[in-house]
């Protein structure tokens, strides 16, 4: 049995998971994380992507929004925006999310419009990617 630790993950307005994790995987700045017991202590911007991670020899699988996550020798805890799982997600509810962040990226009005609407489109982006490769059509 693999080495564990404790592990969590918090959206803005519920709290997704917590327990032993044996390794997890999440969408960071420069690419994806990996995290398995015992690792260095860090604290790393999350983006906007698909995170997994293994309990008891099982991947769990969902979409995460930005956030951050803190990782110590003995836990890691993930703290984003938003956070669903591959089932759960709404595919035409995805894709309208989808057409009106790309509408209003067109539009973009000020510099600050314009961050939060690229962030509603990644997100949106981010659960059509992962709900096509779990969900049938």
């Amino acid at each position: 049995m693999a080495e564990t630790f404790y592990f969590e993950i918090i959206a803005s307005d519920k709290k997704f998971y917590s327990g032993a994790c044996e390794h997890v995987i999440f969408p960071a700045v420069d690419g994806l994380y990996g995290v398995l017991a015992n690792h260095e202590d860090t604290v790393t911007a999350v983006v906007a992507g698909e995170l997994r991670f293994k309990v008891d020899g099982e991947w769990k699988v969902c979409i995460v929004g930005e956030g951050f996550a803190d990782v110590t020798r003995d836990f890691v805890v993930i703290v984003v925006d938003t956070v669903e799982r591959p089932e759960d997600i709404d595919i035409i509810r995805a894709r309208e999310a989808k057409t009106r962040a790309e509408e209003r990226l067109k539009q973009k009005q000020s510099r600050l419009q314009y961050y939060h609407t690229q962030a509603a489109l990644s997100r949106a982006m981010a659960r059509l990617k992962v709900t096509s490769k779990y969900v049938k059509k």
